[in-house]
């Protein structure tokens, strides 16, 4: 299962010249077989007003397989913030409801010292840094290290390789780096593409992956296999409290879970708004009855012998 976690959405998408290209980026990826994508909104500075947030539509027409049934692609939504002053709070956590309203959340940081704090401290799942350019500090183990431990990956876009040669060195200059550092974990590696010729098939960029210093299970796995962890990584930190808590309505609970709330096959248990318990008695069939009768005698002949 092949991923491209950043293809970037339209800056204004109410144009229909960006919303054809939009298609044709998402009919090329069916083709070259990707079953997931990730529309990307670069915010630049503070999540406040002077940075409108525009609203994701996914896209439905997909075109027709040869065999003639509907191919699917699953899009989900990401939002990547360049942060440029380390003082500033960006609101990059789950309380963050605009933050919570997507899927993927990504950090770019400008120099060393954000660096090492997005990689130590904010909720984020993806660290995207320029490979197209010279990056203004050197990638170390040390919050290297410490994201790797958080699960958060390092994003790799191959696009400005293919618009520039310049850039195309630079970009093959810190991919190396990058996965001498990490030893080839926690990569994933993305388009950018701006536009459909930028797109590459999957094993086009297991080929570019060795020239970065992987062997080829590597690279096949920062299309597939790390991608889907980073999904998952997303999930948890939406759905849970510092990736330790999670909490789930009652109503969701099957039957057989029930002991989770304290209930079990003779109760049925219920919690209101003020977490009162409202658990009502079910009508017992004989033989429960007699059953808890003989339960009751026990418990009440031990009471007595601890008396």
């Amino acid at each position: 299962m092949f991923y491209d976690l950043n293809l970037p959405y339209p800056t204004q998408p109410n144009l229909a010249q960006q919303q054809t290209e939009l298609r044709k980026r998402v009919d090329l990826l069916i083709k070259f077989g990707y079953q997931v994508v990730a529309y990307n909104h670069t915010v630049t500075g503070k999540l406040d007003k002077a940075n409108p947030i525009h609203k994701f539509e996914t896209y439905n027409n997909s075109p027709d397989s040869p065999s003639g049934q509907q191919q699917k692609i699953e899009q989900l939504s990401r939002i990547t913030v360049v942060i440029e002053d380390a003082s500033q709070n960006y609101g990059l956590s789950s309380a963050n409801s605009i933050i919570s309203s997507y899927d993927i959340v990504a950090a770019q940081p400008t120099n060393e010292k954000i660096f090492q704090n997005v990689c130590g401290t904010l909720e984020v799942d993806i660290v995207s840094l320029e490979m197209g350019s010279r990056l203004p500090f050197y990638i170390k183990h040390g919050p290297v290290g410490l994201a790797i431990e958080r699960g958060v990956y390092f994003e790799i876009c191959y696009a400005p390789a293919i618009r520039d040669s310049a850039s195309r060195r630079q970009l093959i200059s810190n991919a190396q780096s990058l996965v001498r550092v990490t030893r080839g974990k926690n990569i994933i590696i993305t388009s950018e593409a701006q536009r459909a010729m930028e797109l590459r098939g999957p094993y086009d960029i297991v080929n570019l992956g060795t020239i970065m210093g992987m062997n080829q299970a590597m690279a096949k796995d920062c299309i597939s296999t790390n991608c889907r962890a980073v999904v998952m990584h997303a999930i948890t930190r939406r759905n849970t409290h510092r990736a330790v808590v999670s909490f789930e309505p009652v109503s969701s609970l099957k039957p057989n879970e029930l002991w989770k709330v304290g209930s079990d096959k003779k109760n049925t248990g219920k919690t209101d708004f003020k977490g009162k318990s409202t658990v009502k008695r079910v009508r017992l069939s004989k033989d429960d009855e007699e059953e808890e009768e003989e339960e009751n005698e026990v418990e009440i002949s031990q009471d007595m012998e601890l008396s």
